[in-house]
């Protein structure tokens, strides 16, 4: 991916295809921002999170939140197929 000077694509978002299956995650974690953003989704504000994850920090959860917005589609659809994998597991454990 090429970025432009002087740009930074996402501080503290990466994507390893050896960390959460290629998920962008926070950097030095494997905490995915699918995980933050379905957390905030489910009505957690930024203090409850920032309070269920201490090694996080407000930059960190922030940023998060941004690749989301800015990946909206691609997001949505990852957090659907874990929403189905999730419902397939409570069927089959049923």
């Amino acid at each position: 991916m090429s970025v432009a000077a002087g740009r930074v694509p996402y501080p503290h978002i990466v994507q390893d295809a050896s960390v959460s299956g290629g998920q962008p995650v926070v950097e030095r974690t494997r905490l995915s921002v699918a995980t933050l953003v379905r957390a905030h989704q489910l009505g957690m504000d930024l203090d409850e999170i920032l309070v269920q994850y201490p090694g996080l920090t407000a930059a960190e959860l922030h940023a998060a939140l941004l690749y989301y917005l800015d990946h909206k589609a691609d997001m949505d659809r990852l957090l659907e197929v874990a929403d189905s994998a999730l419902a397939g597991a409570e069927v089959v454990r049923g």
